[in-house]
């Protein structure tokens, strides 16, 4: 028999994904290798007029309908995933053991969701001797769908921030539903609530980039606003937010480059 891994539980943030979220369901519920897909997939939609969630229930993911907004949205997904845990689940035998956080237009490439529940199987690399506990929060490895130096480097660079535990919304954050409790949940914050769950969660363990878990990225905010404009408004909303500005007015002063789907999925999380 091969390796008891741990089960895993997806929660999704969307609004008016339907054409990037189907890829997404059917890497996550239809992959080939059972080890290489998700036990549960729930998708909270902020109020999708293209049929989104119709799409999202026919792939056979549960679907919440909440207010708009990532921070809301993502803390009713991991309510969602935090019912299900425990062999007592009503929605299957094996319950939720790790929840993992995706942007819609990201795609975990194949293996990675393999990688991921392994890591949280065993002790870190090098640690086995020292009796280390198994991993309790991790990263995935990003990387961009589109050719270019300047892709490279936002990669180098969200990996470099995962690595140091500071883990934005597109680079999968994989938590075990006590810690995720433990650290006070996703704030409903508009913005940087991906930046708060990290910082809390830090201050009880650490996060680790799991390098051979790779998550695809949709190039898409990029191409459309260009690199430059986006990074650099994106570092000045994080400096603002570091310097005590509140989630909400930063959110007034975010300009999505369209008024739909972006607006949750992209944010200055993204760079």
């Amino acid at each position: 028999m091969g390796e008891a891994l741990p089960s895993l539980g997806v929660g999704i943030c969307a609004l008016n994904e339907a054409r990037d979220l189907p890829r997404l369901l059917s890497r996550l519920l239809q992959g080939v290798d059972a080890d290489d897909r998700a036990g549960h997939v729930v998708v909270a939609d902020g109020g999708s007029t293209d049929g989104t969630p119709e799409i999202a229930r026919r792939m056979g993911a549960e679907v919440l309908d909440v207010g708009r907004g990532r921070g809301l949205q993502l803390r009713a997904a991991a309510q969602y995933l935090l019912d299900q845990r425990g062999p007592a689940a009503e929605h299957g035998s094996t319950g939720v053991e790790v929840m993992l956080f995706l942007h819609a237009d990201s795609i975990p490439r194949t293996g990675s969701i393999t990688a991921l529940r392994r890591a949280f199987s065993t002790p870190s690399e090098g640690e086995e001797a020292d009796g280390a506990e198994p991993l309790r929060a991790a990263a995935m490895r990003q990387t961009i769908v589109a050719e270019g130096r300047k892709y490279r480097w936002i990669e180098r660079a969200a990996n470099g921030r995962a690595r140091r535990g500071m883990v934005y919304g597109d680079s999968g954050l994989a938590v075990c539903p006590d810690l995720y409790e433990a650290a006070g949940g996703f704030p409903e914050w508009p913005l940087f609530e991906d930046v708060a769950l990290s910082k809390a969660i830090r201050k009880i363990c650490p996060i680790r980039l799991v390098e051979s878990a790779t998550l695809a990225i949709s190039p898409r905010r990029w191409q459309k606003e260009g690199v430059i404009r986006c990074t650099g408004r994106n570092v000045i909303l994080r400096g603002l937010f570091e310097c005590g500005v509140s989630p909400e007015r930063l959110a007034r002063l975010y300009r999505p480059h369209s008024k739909g789907r972006d607006s949750v999925n992209g944010g200055p999380s993204g760079s």
